[in-house]
């Protein structure tokens, strides 16, 4: 009984290395020119220089920049059902988006402290990219009260299905389960002087 479980554990432990290389090796085939993502303790590490024009396909504040998004799904060449959580305005009319403004015209428009209302579609995603107001400053700028981060990474853990993946971009990580979500990785982003440096945490649902 032990030998099985010490086993298994490997070779869960092998499946994972695997996994955080593929990742980072598709991002190098992805692009060639950019610093390469690192591997080390089975995680993937990397520095974005995003530079201060970054593709934006319009005006609205935090606009999350086409170039970024690009390289992100690099990584997840095979999540086809993507949901852009706290979306702002996305033009593209062929992905799923969350957002509390309706001006915005997002696919689901409601505040994310009612997420468990949309499980069933939630249920169905493969990926799902979360670009949240960082600060004090950008909730006052968007109109909308803060809410505990945690708390909805939280309850994406109880509504995603095992096997998929939560990108969450910020200024700060987020706290986690290590019960519910396994830790691929951090990407920090830097756009140019004068910039907050933010994050990309990746994880998996257990």
């Amino acid at each position: 009984m032990i030998r099985s479980y010490v086993n298994e554990k490997v070779k869960k432990s092998d499946s994972t290395k695997s996994n955080i290389q593929e990742k980072a090796d598709l991002y190098i085939k992805s692009f060639p020119k950019y610093w390469p993502l690192q591997v080390f303790n089975d995680r993937f590490y990397g520095i974005w220089m995003m530079g201060n024009y970054y593709g934006h396909s319009s005006n609205y504040y935090g606009e999350f920049p086409n170039s970024l998004k690009q390289r992100i799904l690099s990584l997840f060449p095979d999540c086809k059902n993507i949901l852009h959580l706290f979306s702002g305005q996305i033009l593209d009319q062929n992905v799923l988006t969350f957002d509390v403004n309706p001006d915005l015209k997002p696919t689901i428009c409601d505040d994310v402290r009612n997420i468990e209302k949309y499980a069933d579609t939630i249920g169905k995603i493969d990926l799902v990219i979360a670009d949240p107001p960082y600060e004090k400053s950008d909730f006052e700028k968007y109109g909308v009260k803060p809410f505990n981060k945690s708390w909805v990474i939280r309850m994406l853990g109880g509504i995603m299905k095992p096997g998929s993946f939560l990108v969450w971009l910020d200024t700060r990580i987020p706290m986690y389960s290590k019960k519910i979500w396994q830790l691929l990785g951090y990407i920090g982003i830097i756009i140019s002087t004068n910039h907050r440096i933010r994050c990309l945490s990746f994880y998996q649902k257990q």
